[in-house]
């Protein structure tokens, strides 16, 4: 393999740090973390996030809000519940790895 074989793509890595430095920022939030890793095993509502990360449901709401603008989470609404949930995405292995690694048996 050449050398030139061998360098990266500078825009192409460029692009690709910009965009893992905007998930890492979302991520570096505690409270942010914590309702994510609550939904790593899937939706949950606003009043259970906030049950479980100890948190007011306004306060996760405000979060999810900023969440959803960054398409890090999805919702569904069941009547006047709202339900959130995971995005498909890079966000979801780099989760589940933090999870594995800082949550696992917490529960």
């Amino acid at each position: 393999m050449t050398h030139a074989e061998m360098t990266m793509d500078a825009a192409a890595l460029d692009e690709r740090a910009e965009a893992a430095a905007t998930l890492l920022k979302s991520l570096a939030n505690p409270v942010r973390l914590k309702m994510l890793c609550a939904l790593v095993d899937g939706e949950l509502s606003v009043g259970t996030i906030a049950g479980q990360v100890g948190v007011r449901e306004t306060v996760i709401s405000q979060h999810l809000m900023r969440l959803r603008a960054e398409g890090l989470v999805t919702n569904r609404r069941q009547g006047t519940t709202v339900f959130y949930a995971l995005a498909d995405g890079p966000a979801r292995p780099v989760l589940r790895t933090l999870y594995d690694v800082f949550c696992r048996g917490l529960r």
